[in-house]
């Protein structure tokens, strides 16, 4: 599968689909990392020989508790429970005053200070976001679903589209208006299915975002509105005949931000919780939002 990610600029770095194959690390042009985030905690070996070499795993949901200043909501029921039930199940958030909303803030600030001091360039210059825990804060859900993933569960979440249920990301409502009035469009790239793009373009304009849904890019799994992620469309060995989506993110997304660039908008900066949201080229910047409670290669 041959996978086109030709910088459009000789300042980029280009990272060639091969490297990800064979996981040979990436190069993230001026990657801008948040303090006490992104690798500042080492990763347990692949292959532990020890116990020792492991975190307690119910020390660490302690701790990812504490961090984001757990506050437990008395009026907003879970999407998806039942709200006659003797005990219905109520959302949980994060404090507002606490760690974690103070460290997003400070990486909000900083981006937008950057952002209207330089790139004074004023035509197609934009800012990209992702979702998940770069715009609007999943806790409530990682909690629910005690950090477990699953897709139907996940989606009463996102489909109710709820600020109370998935909030703005502290800071960064006020880092788009910021960018705005200094001359930068906005553009969004999740990897949540094209199904739930209009409730995330509802949820992102309840929480105070700025959201064009033409600047709103889903995942099409089966790439038909989105030709530039054909070749991810490869046959499904567990099912003969048939086609599955076969990027990774790193591939998805940078494959995604190379067909927005080539509609000549030059991407200033990239915000996103994950380093595979950052990874692949395609922006001149690249800002990673803290985010303990899941990793996303």
């Amino acid at each position: 599968m041959k996978l086109s990610l030709r910088s459009p600029r000789p300042t980029r770095t280009a990272v060639a689909i091969a490297s990800v194959a064979t996981g040979m690390a990436l190069t993230v042009p001026s990657l801008a990392l948040a303090a006490h985030s992104g690798q500042s905690v080492p990763a347990p070996p692949a292959n532990p020989t020890s116990a020792s070499q492991i975190q307690n795993i119910d020390q660490v949901k302690t701790a990812i508790k504490g961090y984001y200043g757990d506050t437990v909501s008395s009026t907003v029921i879970a999407p998806g429970t039942d709200p006659q039930a003797a005990n219905p199940t109520y959302i949980h958030t994060f404090d507002p005053d606490g760690a974690y909303a103070h460290e997003v803030e400070a990486i909000a600030a900083k981006a937008g200070k950057t952002l209207a001091t330089h790139h004074k360039r004023t035509a197609d210059k934009a800012i990209l976001f992702d979702v998940d825990d770069t715009t609007l804060n999943t806790y409530s859900y990682e909690i629910f679903s005690n950090f477990v993933y699953n897709p139907a569960t996940n989606a009463n979440f996102v489909m109710a589209a709820d600020p109370q249920v998935f909030p703005a990301v502290p800071g960064m409502v006020g880092l788009e208006k910021k960018a705005e009035a200094h001359g930068y469009d906005v553009y969004f790239l999740t990897g949540r299915p094209l199904a739930q793009a209009g409730a995330t373009v509802a949820n992102l304009r309840a929480a105070g975002y700025d959201v064009n849904p033409e600047h709103l890019f889903t995942k099409d799994a089966t790439a038909k509105s989105e030709p530039w992620l054909a070749s991810c469309i490869v046959p499904d060995p567990a099912n003969p005949g048939q086609t599955k989506f076969g990027c990774s993110t790193i591939q998805y997304k940078s494959m995604t931000r190379e067909h927005i660039e080539s509609l000549g908008v030059d991407i200033v900066a990239n915000f996103g919780d994950q380093f595979s949201d950052l990874k692949g080229g395609f922006a001149d910047s690249t800002y990673k939002i803290p985010n303990p409670m899941y990793y996303l290669p």
